[in-house]
């Protein structure tokens, strides 16, 4: 895919909304080349699926090359929507691409009434315009809101609660094979991962990429991946979210990719906690991994 194409699916894309609100994702220019010298690549967060860059996220970035030697490479721009960078290709076989020490903002819980509430910082009081009668009666007969809160604000939190710090991690990565594909890089048993048993710059359309989702190096079951496929503005009514899949008891999955085009796939572990007295988990994980698949 030319420059040219990969600027207009990237700003010519309506607005898709699903559960997943927010996902980050690394594209490069392109994803197989005879003979670059250096390939260019984005970053950022995407609110709007598929690859529609709502906001920059802080992060650098680790280049694992074919014989397995990593390199550290940063940002060449910084911009408010996204990152550039660009990284060398010395030698034949396939590179991966992955954000480093990439964080969201942190959050922070506390133990109210045997229920886990997420603390909000205090906001500055605002002052409510004057109610006409009518409204003031319209008010009056609102329905009240018998749900328990799910928020607290960080004045109301009693001194002795329990509190807890939660850490959210973002995570893209990305591979790009000059020449010839090569091995991929053996999983590091650290964090969240997508351990690929399909290379990812070997699928062609009707075929499936097959992986296995591991957290500190031990399988994910039964986690949703969610899976975008991208459009340019000549596919108004393309369908651009696929079937949604889940890891088994090994962790493992298969996705099907029936038609050529790039693919956002997503995930976030652990999946989002609907039971408020059940305790957060300490570090939450947001992934992304963006391939090509061919005729």
């Amino acid at each position: 895919m030319n420059n040219l194409l990969k600027i207009a699916l990237l700003t010519s894309l309506p607005v898709l909304s699903h559960a997943h609100t927010m996902s980050p994702f690394l594209l490069p220019e392109v994803f197989d080349t005879k003979a670059a010298q250096s390939i260019s690549f984005q970053s950022a967060i995407t609110v709007e699926k598929f690859f529609v860059a709502g906001n920059n996220f802080k992060t650098s970035y680790v280049v694992t090359e074919p014989d397995g030697q990593q390199k550290p490479i940063n940002a060449a721009a910084s911009l408010k929507r996204f990152n550039i960078a660009e990284f060398d290709l010395p030698q034949d076989g396939t590179y991966r691409i992955r954000t480093q020490d990439a964080l969201g903002n942190s959050g922070k819980y506390a133990l109210i009434g045997g229920r886990w509430l997420r603390v909000r910082p205090v906001r500055a009081p605002m002052q409510a315009p004057a109610a006409k009668p009518a409204e003031t009666a319209s008010a009056q007969k609102a329905p009240v809101n018998n749900q328990p809160p799910r928020v607290i604000a960080a004045d109301q939190v009693p001194a002795n609660a329990e509190t807890l710090e939660v850490t959210n991690h973002f995570i893209a990565e990305s591979y790009v094979t000059k020449g010839k594909p090569s091995a991929l890089p053996a999983p590091s048993k650290k964090g969240f991962e997508f351990k690929l048993l399909t290379h990812p710059n070997e699928l062609y359309a009707g075929e499936s990429l097959k992986a296995q989702v591991l957290l500190d190096g031990k399988p994910v079951p039964n986690l949703e991946i969610d899976v975008f496929k991208g459009a340019s503005s000549y596919e108004p009514n393309a369908k651009r979210e696929q079937p949604h899949v889940k890891t088994n008891a090994k962790g493992e999955v298969d996705i099907k990719l029936d038609q050529a085009g790039i693919y956002l796939i997503t995930a976030s572990y652990p999946e989002a906690n609907t039971d408020a007295k059940k305790k957060p988990a300490t570090e939450n994980f947001t992934y992304g991994l963006t391939v090509e698949v061919t005729e």
